[in-house]
């Protein structure tokens, strides 16, 4: 009884049918959430009667600091186009920020892999079934894991590319340019600032990033 959907999830020759989940694809919770943000896009855009365009090839959502900084009340200020020195003062320029929607992948020397200490991956058991014992047993074949191993199998995590808030890069930079945002002004995706007039760009704070979050010359 599964649904066909195209690109938009839409119900093939339909309008106004819009389908995700196991109905489609019997997968993961984070599969059908997907489908549903990409669903409720076109929902949107079809009560709108706009036209849908097309799909990114690679399909996945990125953070949009700026949709978020509008979210919390802190959009940037309207920029006159006048030229404007020292723009790390000014309120209309978005510091420390990068769109790095083309990056999908940290590579392994992009992270400070001194900060990681081997942990082995907790593997699920498996029951073992056979003719003997295959009748009448409705048990998972994979046992899950409990909980106290999946939290620390969760905290294997390296943070690839994200900030974690470990204040590296506000304990080592030798210049104290790099400090935290004011709780007025900070919201997800903006947790440091850099003052540029103490920065000489001596890349210790990117040294000591554990997750490969700081690139030099893009902000951080």
């Amino acid at each position: 009884g599964l649904c066909d959907a195209d690109d938009f999830y839409r119900i093939p020759e339909t309008e106004k049918y819009f389908v995700g989940g196991d109905v489609v694809k019997p997968h993961l919770l984070t599969t059908a959430i997907g489908h549903a943000f990409i669903a409720s896009e076109s929902i949107d855009q079809n009560l709108r009667g706009d036209s849908p365009g097309r799909r990114p090839k690679v399909d996945v959502h990125h953070f949009n600091l700026l949709g978020k900084l509008r979210e919390s009340g802190l959009a940037p200020e309207n920029y006159d186009h006048m030229p404007a020195p020292m723009t790390s003062e000014e309120n209309f320029a978005v510091h420390n920020y990068e769109d790095r929607a083309h990056a999908e992948i940290v590579p392994a020397d992009g992270l400070f892999l001194g900060h990681w200490s081997y942990v082995p991956r907790a593997k699920r058991t498996e029951q073992d079934i056979t003719k003997d014992n295959v009748l009448g047993h409705f048990d998972e074949r994979i046992v899950g894991l409990d909980g106290a191993t999946a939290v620390a199998e969760a905290g294997r995590c390296m943070s690839c590319g994200m900030c974690f808030e470990c204040d590296n890069c506000i304990i080592y930079c030798p210049q104290d340019a790099v400090v935290k945002v004011g709780k007025d002004s900070s919201t997800t995706g903006r947790y440091v600032d850099t003052i540029y007039s103490k920065c000489i760009g001596c890349h210790i704070c990117a040294d000591v990033c554990p997750s490969g979050y700081i690139q030099m010359g893009l902000g951080g």
